[in-house]
């Protein structure tokens, strides 16, 4: 099993926990966290059916008899407040007696963490919790760093909180019942990571897409941990995303988010992000900042991926709509990471309105 460390400028240590085939061996893991003796899992009915009794025994065995287990739709469209109230409902009524040292377990792609991990967030004024992914999206970015939140009349993420996990407990195994448009839409972000900070990794994407897609252990354990490492790395320097570090991570998420807001969620979140990475790069290219040979690798490894790299179903004044509504702007100035060169970016302020529009409308396709 490899281990990442991860410590958060708060004071903050968690580890990360990677392996194959580790799924039964939790309940020992989190028994020694004292993270809790009463378990709040959450998950989704396609997952739970899958993993939920795995999980559910291994606790027991521990001594964690306690359990709640709780289900939400698989989709970003339930990433929601009403889905947050059922939960904050359920959980409630799982401590009735108030005398519970409740602990959540998420159990599932980045919807499930994210949810999950911002009813631990605010509940009792946070409370301890377990990041179980099931997706490959969820493997390598969510429950990393902390960030938790849910959707909001369809803007992403605009109720959220900062809340570390006590653990996050990365089976591998768990990705081979994994939908082919998920595991696409999970490696826009891993390209992501290469592009703004590994050009090593985003090489290797390339040249190992075959291993990739047939799970191939060596291959799906690499783009992992270099995931994983990446982001932790970055999360260390800049937990509360104050300066203007970890805000590199949004590359390709605020046109990204825009579309796939717009798109009532059609778009899963690796495909949407796929768009507003060739978007940023049009952007940076259009700005001299970028050279579009490199553009266009970037561009040819997404549709190689099989990603979309153009925009269906659109309409300019809903996606500039939600487009606005991009967290990283302050006084209505917007804000974009653009890429300088494989592996390094710049943040640039006040990209002129009409360039952002023609670049957006010259994605659309019928």
């Amino acid at each position: 099993m490899r281990k990442i460390p991860v410590q958060s400028q708060s004071g903050k240590k968690y580890d990360i926990l990677i392996g194959h085939n580790i799924l039964d061996q939790i309940g020992s893991y989190i028994k020694k966290l004292n993270v809790g003796n009463s378990a709040f899992i959450i998950t989704s009915p396609r997952i739970g059916k899958l993993y939920l009794s795995t999980v559910e025994n291994s606790l027991k065995k521990t001594g964690i008899k306690d359990i709640s287990s709780n289900f939400i739709p698989d989709g970003e469209r339930y990433k929601n407040e009403k889905s947050y109230k059922k939960l904050i409902d359920n959980i409630v009524q799982f401590n009735k007696t108030d005398d519970k040292k409740i602990f959540v377990l998420n159990l599932g792609g980045g919807v499930i963490g994210d949810l999950g991990g911002f009813v631990a967030a605010t509940y009792n004024r946070g409370i301890g919790y377990v990041q179980v992914p099931t997706t490959l999206l969820a493997f390598v970015d969510c429950g990393i760093g902390g960030k938790v939140g849910i959707n909001y009349s369809s803007t992403k993420n605009i109720l959220g909180a900062f809340h570390q996990p006590a653990l996050v407990y990365a089976d591998l195994d768990l990705l081979k019942t994994l939908p082919l448009r998920e595991l696409k839409s999970g490696l826009a972000e891993v390209v992501k990571y290469g592009a703004i900070r590994s050009p090593e990794l985003f090489e290797f994407i390339e040249d190992n897409l075959n291993r990739i897609f047939s799970l191939e252990t060596k291959a799906i354990e690499k783009i992992v941990i270099d995931g994983y490492s990446i982001k932790a790395a970055i999360v260390r320097k800049d937990e509360f995303d104050q300066k203007n570090i970890r805000i590199i991570l949004n590359f390709g998420h605020t046109i990204g988010h825009a579309v796939e807001s717009a798109s009532k969620y059609a778009y899963r979140h690796g495909e949407a992000i796929s768009i507003g990475m060739v978007c940023a790069n049009d952007i940076a290219v259009k700005l001299g900042l970028l050279d579009k040979s490199l553009a266009a690798r970037v561009e040819n490894l997404l549709l190689k991926i099989g990603l979309p790299v153009k925009i269906k179903n659109h309409d300019i004044n809903t996606i500039m709509n939600f487009f606005w509504k991009d967290k990283k702007f302050t006084s209505g100035r917007n804000k974009f990471v653009l890429l300088n060169k494989l592996g390094t970016t710049k943040i640039i302020q006040d990209v002129p309105i009409n360039v952002i529009t023609n670049v957006i409308k010259n994605r659309f396709t019928k």
